[in-house]
């Protein structure tokens, strides 16, 4: 006797029931987590924060139960008639039985080992305890020790297998069968790559990372309850830490070249004002006229007439450069003084460390703190990233979209999110409401690809030059003409200073200057105070992305030892000022040279002033090498020792 259709009983529903399944062991997995490492979290920890941080990592349970079952889905919506026989169903429950009782495994046991490290396993874990002997022995110990996780494990296999529902479609008739499974199979397959990403195609350019965890938590270590193990583990494949290479094996004579501890000089004088940083998406300086007045003879000028006009009025540098080529490694450099070592931090390891930052050593002045991006909220990661900062709030494009005085969805640029005049005007508006002395940032977007500008200035802002970007950079500056045309109004102004750089160098550069592993990463970055307190025109040295929080704090009387990658560029003689950047190979700028390394040892040294374009590779050359290439070794050593040891914050270790 044929079966009869039952909806409930269909493969596609009896996958979504199984799945749920998974759900229920993955939330029972939290809460034997937050039982057993409660010391950790008793004196913060109330029912609606677990609550809110459930929801929140439902959406890392969702990304590890995706990947973990892509093939048991797979298995479920396979438009083959011939798999519907009871050896095909019950293989497919022994594979989803196996599989997520792994995980289940995976989750329990990392709520043992928690406590030791403070964070998730990762692959960075993995790799660590790669070539230990006796691991056999601490897995026997914590195994008798943790009997009742073993028996909740033991609990949450039986429950996955005999809860598990077997699917009953019947294959007559056939022209049914096909369709509901073709169209099943449509269905669910673009949920399933959202499931694994996180989010949306349409929300984020990006899927979550380990780091996006922040986002519901109010401290770094409750980040271990939002994430699930099978997560960690397969969103930091291929993110492994690199080896803290031992370059100094003194300490002292390693703090003695270089350290990141800043101590507060006895001179210091407190202004506390209020502190308004700028980066502007793609914002080379070849775009600045006014920073080129030596390209095409003399004749150039630019895409910038009001940043020109500025920068009359501001302080800026011989020499200034961007610590990567990326935007999501921006936020890290402006803001918390993290340069990309190798890989951007937010994707690293390293990223649920415990972090300072300016905002959260401003806190300690009363400052308060906000960030804005035009884009959607989850765009990037910036939204999880400025809270593990310790930036109070976040507006993005849905905080612009609700706000009725700029025009709302209207202002939509089709493809990234608010385009930037309306953004800065809302963005100005905003930080008038907030209480001084404040820290405001701002992420513009404008200047991207596809190169567009508003319908009404299409005929203001032409096509220019060889690349169509350079409509958008004239856009981008008026929309800041158009801010401190409204800002200087705002009483506030005045007690102010204001930082404007870019997220990175550009792709579409015209010159060739601009077109090598120098010349790419040349921004501007541009200090201006309206006071006039600060010299104005070009000073001479280096000044990099790392150095603005640095700067920054100093200037405002910032009066506490804290930790910085970066440097004082106003209290730092020009001699001794220097860049690091490393995206494909590390560089380290000082004086008039770069040097390059293969990451063990120096391959080039250009005179990047006198030989921009590179051509003549003066290793074993200039008196200045060694010098040169143990302050580098020392960077990154530092570097590396304070991220693996998650002492970025403690300023007063070394």
């Amino acid at each position: 006797m044929e079966k009869r259709y039952n909806f409930f009983r269909s493969n596609p529903v009896r996958l979504i029931i199984n799945l749920i399944l998974v759900y229920v062991c993955y939330e029972i997995c939290r809460l034997a987590f937050l039982f057993e490492n409660w010391n950790l979290y008793s004196g913060t920890m109330s029912w609606g924060l677990f609550w809110k941080m459930s929801l929140g990592g439902w959406r890392f349970d969702t990304s590890a139960i995706f990947y973990t079952n892509a093939i048991v889905i797979l298995l479920y919506l396979l438009p083959w008639a011939k798999k519907e026989t009871n050896w095909y169903h019950t293989m497919t429950k022994w594979i989803y039985v196996v599989i997520n009782s792994f995980c289940v495994i995976l989750n329990l046991g990392d709520s043992v080992f928690f406590e030791f490290r403070k964070h998730r396993s990762s692959m960075a874990t993995v790799q660590e305890f790669q070539n230990e002997g006796n691991l056999g022995n601490i897995f026997w110990e914590e195994f008798i020790g943790h009997w009742y996780f073993v028996l909740l494990a033991v609990l949450l296999i039986i429950f996955l297998w005999k809860c598990y529902r077997t699917p009953a479609t019947p294959v007559k008739p056939a022209r049914r069968y096909y369709l509901t499974q073709i169209i099943s199979l449509v269905i669910i397959a673009p949920i399933t790559v959202m499931g694994m990403r996180g989010n949306t195609f349409f929300t984020a350019t990006r899927p979550i990372a380990v780091s996006y965890a922040h986002n519901f938590v109010n401290d770094p270590l409750q980040t271990g309850i939002v994430l699930n193990t099978p997560f960690s583990l397969i969103r930091t494949i291929g993110q492994l830490p690199q080896k803290t290479p031992v370059f100094f094996k003194d300490q002292a004579e390693l703090n003695a070249i270089y350290s990141p501890v800043h101590t507060p000089a006895d001179s210091i004088v407190p202004r506390h004002k209020n502190i308004v940083i700028f980066i502007v998406e793609s914002f080379a300086q070849e775009f600045v006229g006014a920073l080129n007045k030596d390209l095409d003879n003399g004749t150039y000028k630019g895409y910038t007439p009001f940043t020109d006009s500025l920068l009359q009025h501001s302080t800026y540098f011989s020499q200034s450069f961007a610590n990567s080529g990326f935007s999501i490694d921006a936020p890290p450099s402006v803001l918390a003084s993290i340069p990309r070592m190798d890989r951007p931090f937010v994707l690293s390891p390293y990223s649920l460390n415990h972090l300072n930052s300016i905002a959260t050593e401003l806190k300690n002045l009363g400052y308060h703190s906000a960030f804005f991006h035009g884009a959607d909220n989850e765009s990037l990661g910036f939204n999880a990233f400025v809270k593990s900062i310790g930036v109070e709030n976040y507006f993005g494009r849905n905080e612009f979209y609700a706000d009725p005085r700029f025009g709302g969805k209207s202002e939509f640029d089709g493809t990234w999110g608010v385009w930037d005049e309306p953004f800065l005007q809302y963005f100005c508006a905003e930080i008038g409401e907030m209480p001084q002395p404040f820290l405001a940032s701002v992420f513009t977007l404008s200047s991207h690809h596809p190169f567009a500008v508003p319908d009404k200035y299409k005929d203001v802002f032409v096509d220019e030059g060889i690349h169509k970007l350079h409509k958008c950079i004239r856009y981008a500056d008026f929309s800041l003409r158009r801010f401190f045309e409204t800002a200087s109004k705002q009483p506030w102004f005045n007690n102010t200073i204001f930082v404007i750089t870019a997220d990175h160098g550009s792709s579409k550069r015209t010159h060739d200057v601009y077109k090598n592993e120098v010349g790419g990463f040349r921004v501007p970055i541009i200090f201006y105070d309206p006071t006039g307190e600060l010299p104005t025109g070009k000073q001479p040295g280096i000044v990099q992305q790392i150095d603005i929080m640095p700067t920054l704090l100093n200037y405002v009387g910032y009066d506490r030892p804290y930790v910085a990658f970066g440097k004082d560029v106003f209290n730092t003689p020009a001699e001794d000022t220097w860049a690091f950047n490393w995206d494909f190979y590390p560089q380290y700028f000082k004086g008039d040279y770069v040097m390059r390394s293969d990451g063990e040892k120096i391959t080039e040294i250009y005179n990047y002033v006198k030989d921009p374009l590179l051509k003549e590779n003066l290793k074993g050359k200039i008196p200045q090498e060694k010098e040169m290439e143990r302050e580098m070794q020392a960077i990154i050593q530092s570097y590396m020792q304070r991220m693996a040891s998650n002492s970025y914050n403690a300023s007063t270790k070394d």
